[in-house]
């Protein structure tokens, strides 16, 4: 036992600098109880201290450690203080930034308007300097006028001293020459008279023309109005069907079609009769009626189809956002439509097969140069996209490529400062003619990527995009609209079973069908009125988003259909698809002012 209490002591031999060395068990007999009790007093003496020692410096370390937590929770609140200043700051910076960029489009149009009056200055001034030729010319004429009547004069005086027995006569005939001047001078004073009251004939009839010039300007902004109350009385989304002529082997094949077309008065009933076989081998029929706002017939024309159109281009040259697309099935004169011939000329030959897209600029042009009488002056610019495949591609510059990787550049879709719907990257083309239109058809022709398929022989792969946007200032009002004109080739739709495509036209295929069931969801969604409309599933929705769910926009969609007998189902299910797109309803339209 006492081996073991030593063992003890010498474990347990540390020493504590306040309290001093531990004490501990001295070597005693066995007998020696009352010398070990002492020991054992001395051990529990010296660690009750040392307990409580220990518990004050635990205390004292409570305190310094809640110190520390108060001052961990102030330097969190600053850093909070902090935070808040530095997202002040960036707002602040975000703000001033639109400021800036405002600044530059107020000095932009500045910069417009000085250089057109500069313009107008250098006109006034060749025609001043062509005034001042003109009265120079008869200046000199005037001093040759009086240079042959002095020599006169002359000639006469020498004359009167030479015929001096002439002197009587001639003495007569000054009198009658005074005689005539006087006359003549009476006439004179009659024409200054009548060449007062002409003047102040010409400053009141000025005054009227302003008169009637300014209430021409202010008839020109009623027409406008007026204009779009028309437009928004047929509806801001409208349907027209277009039924192509028979092609070719259509004809010769001479079976009955399953179109026709109910006489009525406003020309907007179309019936597809749809024949089908039962189990027992009897051939049964089944009309479907459709109505739609317009439906042009196998013998309308490009001239009778544009006259419907034009009133919507006029919207677009008003500043509003203007969207006209052609749907169909492959092979249907959607392109036909759109751009008229697959060879595009300017010669007047071809003036009555031209489509939409250029009678559309030629249009504008007309109406721009009759305005700008009226104080407006127009640009225009355009660009020419297709998607393929789920993949925006520019065709008027395809093979684009990045400076840096070699790689095309990404066009991607996104929306500006004032929300509308852009592409960034896209090239865009200045418009400064009607004929520019011919080259960029002829361009985007090119590009766009085309196959054969069993419905056609050459059918279009893509949707093709062709946006036209129109700036316009009026330097006598300061007005100023901002227009888009969206004109859409959609590629054709048809079934996988009868198209027969494989391999890269079976994935172009299938892209085409997933993007316009995507545009019908959209029309769907619309036509419900619900929240959200799932605009994002495809590249062709996200890019006409716009247009189509916009309350300040005009959208007309053609449905072209194929007469044949072959294509009865794909023209009954574009017909019903435009059913659905004919029931949708949007606000009411908004004209944009340029920024």
């Amino acid at each position: 036992m006492a081996g073991g209490l030593g063992g003890s002591d010498d474990s347990d031999g540390s020493e504590d600098e306040e309290l001093g060395p531990r004490p501990t068990m001295q070597p005693r007999s066995e007998n020696d109880i009352q010398g070990r009790l002492r020991d054992l007093e001395k051990i529990a003496i010296y660690m009750a201290q040392k307990t409580r020692t220990t518990k004050k410096a635990k205390k004292q370390l409570r305190v310094e450690l809640d110190e520390n937590s108060t001052h961990v929770a102030q330097l969190e609140l600053e850093k909070g203080v902090l935070t808040t200043k530095v997202d002040t700051a960036e707002k602040q910076v975000q703000k001033l930034q639109s400021e800036k960029r405002q600044c530059e489009d107020e000095l932009e149009d500045t910069q417009r308007k000085h250089k057109s009056q500069m313009s107008q200055m250098h006109d006034d001034q060749q025609r001043l300097q062509k005034d001042v030729a003109g009265l120079r010319e008869e200046l000199e004429e005037t001093r040759t006028n009086l240079k042959s009547k002095r020599s006169e004069c002359t000639r006469l005086e020498s004359t009167v001293s030479k015929q001096a027995s002439d002197q009587i006569e001639l003495e007569s005939s000054c009198r009658g020459l005074r005689a005539k001047v006087e006359q003549l001078e009476d006439v004179v004073n009659e024409r200054e008279i009548r060449i007062a009251e002409l003047e102040q004939d010409v400053a009141t009839r000025s005054h009227t023309i302003e008169e009637l010039e300014a209430k021409l300007r202010k008839e020109e902004t009623m027409r406008r109005n007026l204009h779009n109350t028309i437009q928004e009385l047929k509806g801001n989304i409208r349907v027209f069907c277009r039924v192509r002529p028979l092609l070719g082997e259509e004809k010769d094949a001479g079976a009955a079609l399953p179109i026709s077309f109910p006489s009525c008065e406003d020309n907007n009933q179309i019936e597809l009769t749809q024949s089908s076989e039962n189990a027992l081998g009897r051939t049964t029929s089944k009309a479907f009626p459709f109505k739609f706002d317009r439906v042009f017939s196998t013998e309308s024309t490009q001239d009778i189809v544009f006259d419907e159109v034009s009133q919507l281009i006029q919207s677009a040259l008003d500043g509003y956002p203007v969207c006209i697309f052609a749907y169909g099935q492959t092979g249907s004169g959607k392109t036909h439509t759109m751009q008229g011939p697959d060879t595009i000329s300017a010669d007047e030959k071809d003036a009555q097969v031209l489509g939409i897209i250029p009678r559309a600029v030629k249009q504008i042009y007309q109406n721009t140069s009759k305005l700008a009488e009226r104080g407006w002056e127009y640009s225009l610019e355009g660009q020419f996209l297709e998607i393929y495949n789920e993949t925006i591609q520019d065709l008027l510059a395809p093979a684009a490529r990045a400076p840096t990787t070699g790689k095309q550049t990404k066009l991607d879709i996104y929306q500006d400062s004032e929300g509308h719907t852009r592409v960034k990257n896209v090239t865009t083309v200045s418009v400064d003619s009607a004929e520019r239109v011919h080259w960029l058809l002829a361009r985007a022709a090119e590009n766009r990527t085309v196959a054969a398929t069993n419905c056609n022989e050459r059918s279009s792969r893509s949707h093709s995009v062709f946006t036209l946007y129109l700036q316009g200032t009026n330097t006598l009002t300061g007005e100023s609209s901002s227009g888009v004109l969206n004109l859409i080739d959609l590629a054709g739709s048809e079934r996988l079973s009868s198209s027969g495509s494989s391999g890269d036209r079976l994935k172009e295929t299938q892209a085409i069908n997933k993007s316009l069931a995507c545009l019908g969801d959209v029309i769907a969604a619309l036509a419900k009125g619900n929240r959200h409309i799932p605009y994002r599933n495809s590249k062709l929705t996200h890019l006409l988003q716009e247009s189509l769910g916009a309350g300040n926009s005009k959208t007309l969609m053609f449905v072209c259909v194929n007469p044949s007998p072959l294509s009865a189902q794909e023209s009954l299910c574009s017909l019903q698809f435009a059913t659905k797109v004919n029931s949708c309803q949007i606000g009411t339209a908004r004209r944009q002012a340029a920024s």
